[in-house]
């Protein structure tokens, strides 16, 4: 039994995968008490021929694991079925990571009793870099509220994970708030996580990778959230309701309408898009306006209060 397996989807990255692998192969943790499982979902360029290379250099470190192509979830749930260590680390295939990674985690998870170990990451720009910190979280609805939904900067107990069913969303964009929402529902409380205050992964940022190619799957996102509210109605009732309400109209508001709709350059796109919004946020939470956190100072609760359905329009076009 391995103490960590570390999945690494694998999809026409060639160019990025060697640093990918270099930074994981040369961890300062045992080399006995982890794995890599390589999971090439199907790629056309020469990635599975890198995976083989460093495979038949470190036979007893790495594995590969080849299927069709089924997109990013479909490889994530597809190596968490197969692995084998008590806890499991997501890291995508472009990232790389600090070289005490995995044991700098590893010693947080308190003789594995903790169900998640989180770590600050870096923002990795062609010119820049920036730091993504946290220093610790109050609560489970402070996580709710706060937490980083991706999913590459987390270890999962294994058990655990599998215990709560949840799997990545096939086919969806957003995949990782889909996971980080509802895994959440298992915590008993917020001392279950611990948080490695390091900066560990570096997150690179490029112009090919999905998220910089998504104007077709946009709408994925009312998707999600609608299977994540259903999923809190059946196993919570209203207890998060507030937070879940908070987050998500944050989140369509600023992130989705700001930085997702509005670079886009269909006008008519952009007016439906914003309009879908606003109909979403009102058939999901009308008394949305109400909202204890929005009673919160700073900027982005001062945009909230304000923001109308009118000029969000406008601002889309700006």
């Amino acid at each position: 039994m391995k103490k960590i397996s570390v999945v690494i989807p694998v999809y026409n990255v060639a160019e990025f995968l060697p640093t990918c692998l270099d930074s994981l192969v040369h961890q300062t943790f045992p080399s006995q008490d982890y794995e890599v499982l390589l999971v090439d979902d199907g790629s056309t360029d020469n990635s599975a021929q890198i995976c083989q290379q460093y495979i038949e250099r470190y036979p007893q470190l790495l594995r590969l694991l080849t299927k069709k192509n089924g997109g990013l979830s479909d490889a994530r749930n597809y190596g968490l079925a197969r692995c084998q260590g008590n806890y499991v680390l997501f890291i995508d295939s472009d990232d790389y990571v600090e070289k005490q990674m995995l044991a700098r985690m590893y010693t947080l998870t308190d003789q594995e009793t903790k169900k998640i170990v989180e770590c600050n990451f870096i923002w990795e720009y062609p010119n820049r870099q920036r730091l993504d910190l946290r220093s610790g979280y109050q609560s489970v609805a402070d996580y709710l509220i706060n937490g980083r939904v991706v999913a590459w900067n987390k270890l999962y107990r294994r058990d655990w994970l599998l215990q709560t069913k949840v799997e990545f969303p096939k086919g969806k964009l957003y995949e990782d708030q889909n996971f980080f929402f509802k895994i959440i529902l298992f915590l008993d409380n917020i001392n279950e996580i611990a948080l490695d205050q390091t900066a560990e992964v570096h997150y690179r940022q490029r112009s090919g990778s999905i998220s910089y190619n998504q104007a077709s799957k946009i709408t994925d996102i009312f998707w999600i959230y609608q299977d994540l509210i259903d999923y809190y109605q059946l196993h919570q009732g209203d207890r998060y309701y507030a937070e879940i309400q908070y987050r998500f109209c944050r989140n369509l508001l600023g992130n989705v309408l700001l930085r997702k709709i509005r670079p886009l350059k269909n006008r008519q796109q952009k007016q439906m898009l914003t309009t879908q919004i606003w109909q979403k946020i009102d058939a999901w939470f009308p008394d949305w306006k109400e909202n204890p956190y929005l009673k919160r100072p700073g900027k982005v609760n001062s945009y909230l209060r304000l923001v109308k359905p009118f000029w969000t329009k406008l601002l889309v076009n700006i």
